[in-house]
């Protein structure tokens, strides 16, 4: 009886293990590990021949490598999602129908995703790498967040501090997305001829958003018109008064966010705000010249905030 168990053991070590999906990333969204673990979901492991898939992920777009002993190598190249669990789903899907061997999930570690009717195949005959079909790729999801933020404004008055607040829409056309926001300063003084001034100059904001790198650390850029309404009231005059006065700008900048959460994200954003058209206040004073003070065609502002993924 010893010898039998021993000759199974020995015949138990000779069968060649299955061979497995070797699959590497070059960035950790999504991760080697992650696509690993929702592959074990969707393939069933008896695929023939040694495999490999390599993940190369680029401004805009994730392309997805496979490469085998006995074909062809093959590639598809998808648009990045905003976020890596997605990614990683998308990644595994391609890399288990290239191995055309979706199976049942009851470790639950793929997300259940509604797959096209295929046609029965015999399991013995497979179509080389370079010709399977590949499911449509689900379109992007466009993704609503807010943001509020605390900047500190530098122009050639001095200094300032400003609140901001903003609504974007990620993805709505390709990697681009539109973003509204409203820019709060504090009101300012300066002296106009006898008296003093009090400014204050609120801006809504529209932007257009694109990111320019993917992962944990985002870098993306802005660009966009803005609107500012100027209101000055004056005192220490003959004759107070306050008025009221719209301006056109434009503003760009770059925030650089740090995705914690899968909704929360926080951020650094450095922008300016450019004005065109010179704006002055008056001081109209009987019997002399009128005074005149310019104020600021150009801001830098330089804040943190955070950011919150409603859907």
């Amino acid at each position: 009886m010893i010898r039998v168990v021993a000759l199974g053991a020995l015949c138990l070590a000779a069968m060649p293990a299955q061979a497995a999906p070797l699959v590497t990333s070059d960035s950790d969204c999504p991760s080697a590990a992650d696509v690993t673990a929702r592959l074990a979901g969707l393939w069933s492991g008896d695929n023939p021949g040694s495999i490999a898939a390599h993940i190369r992920v680029e401004v805009g777009q994730m392309t997805v490598e496979l490469v085998s002993e006995s074909e062809s190598a093959a590639s598809r190249t998808l648009p990045t999602e905003p976020d890596c669990e997605s990614r990683a789903q998308a990644a595994a899907l391609v890399i288990a129908s290239w191995l055309d061997t979706m199976t049942a999930d009851p470790l639950g570690l793929a997300v259940p995703v509604e797959m096209p009717p295929t046609v029965p195949t015999n399991p013995q005959v497979r179509a080389p790498v370079g010709e399977t079909q590949l499911p449509a790729q689900a379109p992007a999801i466009v993704r609503f967040s807010f943001n509020m933020g605390v900047f500190a404004s530098v122009d050639a008055l001095g200094a300032g501090a400003t609140l901001s607040a903003e609504t974007a829409w990620l993805r709505l056309a390709g990697r681009f997305g539109l973003a509204a926001g409203l820019v709060l300063p504090l009101p300012r003084e300066m002296s106009v001829g006898p008296g003093t001034a009090r400014w204050w100059r609120p801006v809504l904001a529209l932007a257009l958003r694109a990111p320019l790198t993917q992962g944990t650390w985002i870098l993306d850029g802005g660009v966009g018109p803005a609107f500012g309404l100027l209101v000055v009231a004056g005192s220490g005059f003959d004759q107070n008064d306050t008025n009221l006065a719209a301006s056109w700008g434009a503003t760009a900048g770059v925030r650089l966010a740090h995705r914690s959460a899968s909704k929360w994200a926080y951020w650094a954003e450095l922008h300016t705000l450019i004005w065109p058209a010179a704006q002055n206040i008056r001081n109209d004073v009987a019997g002399s010249a009128p005074h005149l003070a310019a104020l600021p065609r150009i801001e830098a502002q330089l804040g943190l905030g955070f950011s919150f993924a409603a859907f």
